[in-house]
């Protein structure tokens, strides 16, 4: 922020002018974020609240100042309707946090991972939920998520836009960046110093552990009628529940789960990721946590799933067992 010192040629009691570009902007929503986060232990749910509301800001306001650099234009939500006057005064609808990083890849050939545009996903519904509706979630959750996001936001800040910052703004956002990264550090510990007390518990059941809807860490452990995340505290009435909210954090809202064959609730879920390796994401019952590997199969008799194996049949073992009994 830069408060401008009143000329000597204004009135006396003129107040002074304030000043916020575009990315000393987004630095000081950054630093009100990190504020709120460390204000206290645990911080209070003011805190976590406005926490959410200016780390989105800040991703709105950093995301469209490199998207500025690009062509002034683009902040626009129809570009193709943009003036000048109109971007000078303000007087515009901007576009999304979703069609700002679809033109900062497509336009401006910006790179941004996969898992960093998920997260910014989950912290965009998040922020609306609050804004709108009122949001009720664990704050261990609220931390690991925005420490996450600050940190992908400080690595966008040093390779996107503080190399074509001025000497004289790159100065007055240094020391910010300074507190900055000093509490991001201490968010970041606590989140190391949670995952060493849970590592042990959960080491021995990696294979059903998967990713909590509400944090994201590898911390829920499925078959238990009523699943908790060892990591935020977050519980769900029935299994049933983490797995309606799992597809629905996931962007898989519309995804058919299949039915078990151990435990016969529709519970089977393709394509999901567990601890134990997450690079290699199997079939998993939700209700009794049966697992099957990635190359999963129906069989053609009875529709059941199976894992095949080198000379598969096209039958799952049970359906094979009793063709065989018959001849």
């Amino acid at each position: 922020m830069e408060i401008r010192p009143r000329n000597r040629r204004e009135p006396l009691g003129s107040q002074p002018d304030v000043d916020f570009p575009p990315v000393q902007n987004g630095i000081d929503y950054l630093l009100s974020v990190t504020d709120h986060l460390t204000h206290g232990d645990p911080p209070e749910p003011r805190d976590l609240k406005y926490a959410i509301l200016h780390l989105q800001a800040a991703v709105e306001v950093l995301l469209k100042a490199r998207l500025q650099r690009e062509h002034w234009s683009q902040v626009f939500k129809n570009p193709g309707a943009a003036t000048r006057v109109r971007f000078e005064s303000g007087d515009f609808e901007s576009c999304t946090t979703d069609a700002a990083l679809d033109r900062l890849a497509g336009i401006a050939g910006v790179t941004i991972a996969d898992k960093a545009v998920k997260t910014l996903g989950v912290l965009t519904k998040s922020r609306n939920a609050l804004q709108h509706y009122g949001l009720t979630t664990s704050a261990p959750a609220v931390e690991a998520r925005a420490a996450e996001v600050l940190t992908f936001l400080m690595e966008f800040f040093t390779t996107e836009l503080q190399p074509d910052l001025s000497i004289d703004e790159d100065k007055l956002v240094q020391r910010d960046l300074a507190d900055i990264r000093a509490r991001l550090g201490t968010i970041t510990s606590y989140l190391k110093q949670r995952h060493n007390e849970i590592r042990a518990e959960l080491a021995l059941v990696a294979d059903s552990v998967v990713e909590c809807p509400v944090c994201a860490q590898f911390a829920v452990q499925v078959g238990f009628p009523d699943p908790q995340c060892s990591f935020c505290h977050m519980g769900w009435v029935h299994s049933y529940g983490l797995l309606f909210d799992y597809l629905r954090a996931f962007d898989r809202p519309g995804q058919l789960t299949e039915e078990c064959p151990d435990c016969g609730h529709e519970e089977m879920l393709r394509q999901t990721r567990v601890a134990a390796a997450p690079a290699s994401p199997r079939t998993l019952c939700f209700g009794c946590a049966t697992s099957l590997g990635p190359q999963t199969a129906t069989c053609t008799n009875c529709a059941a799933l199976y894992e095949p194996g080198e000379d598969d049949p096209g039958m799952c073992p049970r359906c094979l067992a009793q063709r065989f009994e018959k001849l």
